[in-house]
């Protein structure tokens, strides 16, 4: 555990917030709080990191921020939770790079379902029976003079309430709702999801504030699933970088490096996020398929990891060989690979069925001025709209031949185009990672800067 100076924690000093991350496999909700997270950092807060299940080495946390673990998911592999299998999986995180641990966890999805199961049973079951974590947990947010912690996901909010049981200094936290219906599928295979509504619901009753959803559409969703009063719950959208550097030139040599296939004459269509089943990847590709029957000649980028195992991602691709419809495919790719891809599409399409909670790459796709295709169903609907401005086009949820209609319209119409390509980063603005931290702190009812400077220990 890295090193903390203890701060005396009372209301003559500045807050100083704790995170808790769940490293791994819900990649969006960790990139919306490890932007929240340096942007307080690089407001002058003091913040802390505490993770749990994994631990992303190569987290972009800024260096000021002082990291911990609460837990690693090998700990709950088998029951009440144990010491050695937790130290075993931090060994298993030093020892290994974050982008081969994935993919081994990607290979064997057996393990990854395991270690999620285990710790929505100790949620169940009350986190308070594994008892040294959560005293330890509470002194080290004593030590780290933590008044603020800010868990990642609801599902980490019962190890905040416990620890704040046993902390010596005053300590609030704040819950957060992003990807809950992922998580909730585990403890639906584990015959539990009521009750870990309920432990949900407490760790609203017993938090400071109103909780946060990451849309307003959310905020209604997670009432109407999970019971939580919408008198306890406020939508504040995620934040993304704004202002992006443009070399559109330099971006499509960069994709004609990692794809040589690539073809700078004809219309890139790209999807980038999870490729698992509720994504909808399959309706861009029906979509791709009327296109060409249609005479309309695009390709098609597909990138991203999974969170379920290969299976839907290997359907994809066999169907994408069915109808002979050539993909780039990647599992993996780097920040510049991403920029670039949003730069040298002509549009970036995002098909998901379920009803997503936001959309995060569809607002990053309009920051780099590139207009979206998104369903007219869930948090992603209001995504593309800001301020009376719109960066995209909806399509009818589920419905290919509408989605096939509406990138027609961006690929063909210079007008449409150009229009959707200058509001986007105009709307993009209004999810800022600035604004977001700004509302965040409006809500708890905390100045925007802090009124001294932080002291941070050394790393």
């Amino acid at each position: 555990m890295d090193s903390a100076v203890s701060q005396p924690n009372d209301a003559t000093t500045a807050p100083v917030f704790g995170f808790i991350l769940l490293g791994g496999p819900l990649s969006g909700a960790l990139i919306r709080d490890i932007r929240l997270a340096n942007e307080l950092a690089d407001r002058g807060f003091s913040v802390h990191v505490w993770w749990a299940v994994d631990r992303q080495n190569d987290a972009p946390l800024r260096p000021s921020i002082t990291q911990h673990w609460l837990f690693h998911g090998f700990r709950y592999l088998a029951g009440r939770g144990s010491g050695v299998t937790d130290r075993f999986g931090r060994f298993i995180t030093r020892t290994f790079r974050d982008k081969n641990r994935m993919r081994g966890a990607q290979k064997r999805p057996g393990v990854l379902e395991r270690v999620m199961a285990g710790v929505i049973d100790r949620v169940c079951d009350g986190v308070e029976g594994d008892p040294r974590i959560v005293r330890r947990f509470a002194k080290d947010l004593d030590d780290a003079g933590v008044t603020h912690l800010l868990p990642m996901l609801g599902l980490l909010c019962p190890w905040a309430a416990a620890a704040r049981r046993f902390a010596k200094h005053p300590l609030k936290y704040l819950v957060t709702f992003q990807g809950y219906e992922l998580y909730v599928s585990y403890a639906r295979n584990n015959g539990c999801k009521q009750t870990l509504f309920t432990r949900l619901v407490e760790a609203v009753d017993q938090s400071d504030w109103p909780a946060i959803a990451v849309s307003e559409d959310y905020v209604d969703r997670v009432a109407q699933d999970i019971g939580v009063p919408k008198d306890r719950l406020r939508g504040i959208p995620p934040g993304v970088p704004t202002n992006v550097p443009q070399d559109k030139a330099h971006a499509a040599d960069r994709v004609a490096e990692k794809f040589p296939e690539f073809r700078r004459d004809v219309p890139l269509v790209s999807y980038l996020g999870r490729r698992d089943t509720e994504k909808g990847i399959d309706l861009l590709l029906y979509a791709a398929n009327i296109l060409r029957r249609r005479g309309l000649e695009i390709q098609l980028a597909v990138c991203g990891p999974t969170l379920f195992g290969q299976k839907y991602a290997d359907v994809c691709r066999q169907l994408a060989d069915d109808l002979r419809c050539p993909v780039m495919w990647s599992n993996h790719i780097s920040d510049e690979l991403r920029s670039a891809l949003f730069f040298a599409s002509r549009c970036v399409v995002y098909p998901s069925i379920h009803r997503e909670p936001f959309g995060m790459v569809p607002v990053e796709a309009m920051a780099h001025g590139t207009p979206v295709v998104v369903p007219d169903y869930g948090g992603v609907a209001g995504a593309i709209q800001a301020e009376g401005e719109t960066g995209g086009l909806h399509f009818r949820a589920w419905d290919s031949a509408d989605l096939a209609d509406k990138i027609a319209t961006i690929t063909k119409d210079d007008d449409v185009h150009r229009r959707l390509s200058e509001a986007g980063p105009r709307v993009a603005a209004y999810y800022s990672v600035e604004n977001l931290a700004d509302r965040v702190l409006t809500h708890i009812g905390l100045p925007l800067k802090p009124s001294q400077p932080a002291v941070h220990g050394d790393r």
